[in-house]
């Protein structure tokens, strides 16, 4: 069995010629508006005052933007600039490094930087000494310089990032 199912839902019915309802009420209210506005002021008066309120009007009963009626975005827009406004902030969440409960020569994010865990882990377990920390982070920060050039970052962060030469 087959179903009329109806087409065009979201059109209004055109009521008073080519116009629906709600336009020509819009249009007609207008239009008595700007009649009481010619007996009550003066004419070049009601020149400036009409050519307003018909452009209002017109503008309720024709305009669409982005599919939506001209008196919805009015009333958003309206809401918008008289309604008190919240703004929150919060910071972005910032990563702070891992704090190692390990020895000082131990396995750290530094040394994985520098790509000297596994040398030194390698090392440690030929020799089965440490090497002292002084030298380890004088080591460190010799193979960082070599290996990796740190910058900063436009937020302030300091990174490091493999610098590659082309020779």
């Amino acid at each position: 069995m087959q179903f009329q199912v109806p087409q065009f839902i979201e059109t209004e019915d055109k009521v008073v010629g080519p116009l629906s309802l709600r336009q020509f009420l819009y249009i007609g209210i207008g239009g008595i508006v700007c009649a009481v506005m010619y007996f009550l002021v003066a004419t070049w008066l009601f020149f400036v005052i009409s050519f307003f309120i018909m452009g209002g009007a017109i503008a309720l009963a024709f305009v669409r933007v982005n599919g939506q009626p001209f008196l919805r975005i009015a009333t958003a827009a309206a809401d918008f600039y008289w309604k008190p406004h919240t703004y929150t902030w919060r910071a972005p969440e910032t990563i702070q490094p891992a704090q190692s409960t390990r020895e000082p020569g131990g396995i750290s994010l530094e040394k994985i930087a520098a790509g000297l865990a596994l040398h030194k882990s390698w090392e440690n377990l030929q020799t089965g000494v440490k090497p002292a920390k002084t030298s380890d982070r004088e080591f460190i920060e010799k193979r960082m310089n070599e290996r990796y050039q740190i910058f900063q970052k436009v937020s302030g962060d300091r990174q490091a990032a493999k610098r590659v030469d082309y020779r």
